[in-house]
């Protein structure tokens, strides 16, 4: 007689089962899953403030991971190995949003964070649930990795890294389309704000998945403590940047309200600067220095005893911005905090060729020079084409005044944000 020939689905279970690597997964019970519902509500509860609006929920993230790659409810066969299994753990994700939702009497963002706690345990669930070369699962693994404990675990690590770096590129990608920048220009500056708190939450979930089978649900509360006073340490760093970038901004508010510069012009200036000067190559680490020179690049006004017109310093003479960009910097320097931008803001004032023959200026104070007088030439234009007409007033004086790196760059953002069509943008360089 031929040999029987036995279903793929049993062949895969006994060839698992005979590496003594696949026990069945851990069923989410009763008690197990109170226990995950009252750690994500916790998780939900205790978020940590980003910026951009973003607020991320490290705790509640971790143990819809863990849940999700190393429970399954309802059990779909023996192994439970199915995607239906993931229903426990996505319901658990989805009731404590609500949760919290309802307890606070606030639907405010409801629908993002239902999509983010719901999404991470469904990506996660079917990352673990793929079926590998061997024939068996991540799922199956984690029960009793035997001799295969090292790559289970970093298999767990990958799963989770995956998982928390989609809601990140996600908003990556929407951002870079508001502000019309490059996607990889967002996702790394987003990984820079949120990446290492990312690492440390998918690392505590691998390590939660592998724990529950021999501690149960104790696991959850064992492994998070780490990343609950990590996030507490990240909440606390994330404040104190929010608080000094206010007060950037209400040094930067002094002239306004003196009425020496035209209103919004600092505002407009770093707005404008920073993705200038991501443009010319400035890395990401430094943007937040631009962002402050650009804010306080006129602060040194409130020193003059006869108040530029309009606050227009691109209409004074060399002599006198020198005096405003060194006034300003001698105000910095007397601050902890602002003196490390303060020879930024001095260089400010310096024409591109001086810069040049010194060799040492900072991009940072050549981008500012570049956008601030952009945009005192814009207000000051009366023009129907005032990008063209304070455009055209840069390049005549490029390069002896303006760097004309910083002006193409200029440019070359103001056509991605439509502000400059491209037509005129090609007239204007080749008259430059």
């Amino acid at each position: 007689m031929g040999r029987s020939r036995r279903p793929p689905r049993q062949r895969r279970l006994r060839r698992v089962a005979a590496r003594g690597c696949g026990a069945p997964a851990v069923t989410l019970t009763v008690g197990t899953a109170l226990v995950v519902l009252a750690v994500m509500i916790l998780g939900e509860i205790w978020r940590v403030a980003a910026p951009g609006a973003v607020r991320d929920a490290p705790l509640a993230q971790a143990t819809g991971i863990a849940a999700a790659v190393s429970t399954a409810w309802p059990a779909s066969g023996d192994p439970p190995v199915g995607l239906t299994g993931l229903l426990g753990p996505a319901s658990l994700a989805a009731g404590a949003v609500l949760t919290v939702a309802l307890a606070r009497r606030s639907t405010a963002g409801l629908g993002p964070d239902l999509a983010r706690a719901v999404g991470t345990v469904l990506v996660a669930g079917v990352l673990a649930r793929v079926t590998g070369p061997d024939g068996s699962t991540l799922l199956e693994g984690t029960a009793r990795p035997g001799s295969r404990s090292g790559l289970v675990a970093l298999l767990l690590l990958s799963v989770a890294v995956a998982t928390v770096a989609v809601p990140v590129a996600g908003r990556s990608v929407l951002r870079a389309r508001a502000e019309r920048v490059s996607v990889l220009a967002a996702l790394a500056d987003d990984l820079g704000r949120h990446g290492l708190l990312a690492l440390a939450t998918a690392s505590t979930a691998a390590v939660m998945a592998l724990s529950m089978h021999v501690l149960g649900p104790v696991a959850l509360v064992l492994f998070l403590v780490p990343l609950g006073v990590l996030q507490t340490a990240v909440s606390r760093q994330r404040t104190i940047r929010a608080a000094q970038r206010q007060t950037l901004f209400a040094l930067a508010r002094l002239t306004d309200q003196a009425g020496l510069t035209a209103r919004g012009h600092a505002y407009r200036v770093a707005t404008l600067a920073v993705p200038v000067a991501r443009e010319v190559g400035v890395p990401d680490p430094d943007l937040a220095d631009v962002e402050a020179v650009a804010l306080l690049h006129d602060v040194g006004q409130v020193g003059l005893r006869r108040p530029v017109p309009g606050g227009a310093t691109v209409e004074v003479s060399p002599r006198d911005q020198r005096r405003i960009a060194g006034t300003g910097a001698a105000i910095l320097a007397r601050t902890a905090q602002l003196s490390r931008v303060a020879a930024a803001v001095a260089d400010v004032g310096l024409p591109h060729h001086r810069a040049v023959a010194r060799g040492d200026v900072l991009p940072a104070a050549r981008v500012v020079r570049v956008v601030s007088a952009y945009d005192d030439l814009v207000q000051g234009a009366t023009g129907p084409d005032e990008p063209v007409e304070a455009l055209s007033r840069l390049l005549r004086s490029t390069p002896h005044e303006y760097d004309p790196e910083v002006v193409e760059a200029l440019v070359r953002h103001l056509v991605r944000r439509g502000r400059l069509t491209s037509s005129a943008a090609d007239r204007l360089t080749r008259v430059g």
